[in-house]
């Protein structure tokens, strides 16, 4: 299978009138030092904005040059990245990278439709594919571009991404949200609280919703949620919602946090309210994050694949710049409860 590009240089240059070289040279930065007039610059750079053309530096790689830049975006803040969520993952993509000898260069965050000129940043960043990561609309532009590109993220929030086109890597989070509420109930609690970010809508996300339903369905329990009220899904995140929590609900015998992050502060909230930890109060997390093990009490978590999530979706990336089938369509990471002392009884 070839990967086809949609656009290519000789394209800009009949739409701006001149020569694939000098659309080269404009684009490249070289246009002043083989003095190309400022308004034939601009005739360039005008024609590649409308046609959406991103230089094809695969197509060299694929005649001869080895090294390959992977660009990698996500909508995270720049105050966040060093939170589980995208550090594990970012470091499983240097690592595969790196493995094949090949280079992952981070690019600014697009935290909204507007936070920068998304095409001109890659049109200058010299990458040979994407890495998007929780970044859907973003991954069907690019299609539509024609980049390589795989997104990283909830795939049943995009439904309607074009897998023929793109790869897509997601894990099973509700399935392992869902093994968490089956324990839960098992071992006998009725009533749950429920502390875990909500989509910009309001509503709990789908992996908590999805432990809030199985949960009831599974023994009758009720849930209560409670929404810390932002995305940094903080230790003080769930420090502040736990103790909101006790406070609207103060009979409930277990929590379901949203991120193992957040349960450190949960578990906080919880001894200085008096609680014990599990004898009054079981605690669950979510990600299985090196430091769950090391909590007191060991953390009973799910597990979130997030270093395997970003090894898998350069490996993805790679397979299609080396146009193979396997870089294209969904795989889904598999999760799973881990039972440790924070919620035995």
């Amino acid at each position: 299978m070839t990967r086809q590009h949609g656009v290519s240089r000789a394209d800009v240059a009949g739409e701006a009138g001149v020569s694939p070289t000098t659309v080269s040279l404009v684009l490249n930065g070289r246009a002043d030092e083989k003095r190309v007039s400022k308004q034939t610059q601009e005739r360039v750079r005008e024609a590649a904005w409308r046609l959406r053309y991103v230089p094809n530096s695969a197509a060299r790689a694929m005649v001869g040059r080895r090294h390959l830049t992977v660009g990698m975006v996500t909508r995270q803040p720049p105050s966040t990245l060093h939170l589980p969520i995208f550090e594990y993952f970012a470091v499983g993509a240097v690592e595969e990278a790196a493995r094949r000898q090949h280079t992952v260069k981070i690019l600014p965050p697009v935290t909204d439709v507007e936070s920068y000129d998304v095409f001109a940043v890659l049109r200058d960043a010299h990458v040979d594919g994407i890495v998007v990561h929780n970044v859907g609309w973003l991954a069907q532009v690019l299609a539509d571009w024609r980049m390589p590109v795989v997104y990283v993220g909830p795939g049943e929030d995009h439904d309607d991404l074009p897998l023929d086109r793109i790869g897509m890597v997601t894990t099973d989070e509700q399935g392992g949200m869902c093994s968490s509420a089956r324990y839960l109930a098992d071992v006998g609690h009725t009533t749950v609280g429920v502390v875990g970010n909500a989509t910009p809508e309001g509503a709990p996300l789908r992996r908590m919703r999805a432990f809030i339903d199985e949960f009831a369905h599974h023994r009758g329990g009720i849930s209560h949620y409670i929404d810390p009220g932002d995305w940094t899904w903080s230790p003080e995140d769930g420090h502040r919602a736990t103790k909101q929590l006790l406070e609207a609900w103060p009979g409930i015998t277990a929590v379901q946090v949203g991120s193992d992050w957040m349960a450190i502060g949960a578990m906080r909230a919880l001894v200085e309210a008096g609680r014990r930890i599990p004898d009054d109060v079981a605690v669950v997390g979510f990600g299985d994050f090196p430091v769950s093990a090391f909590l007191n009490p060991p953390l009973t978590t799910v597990t979130w694949p997030l270093h395997d999530l970003g090894g898998k979706a350069v490996e993805m990336l790679l397979a299609q710049l080396d146009g193979k089938p396997d870089g294209l369509g969904a795989v889904v990471l598999p999760t799973e409860l881990v039972v440790r002392s924070s919620t035995r009884q």
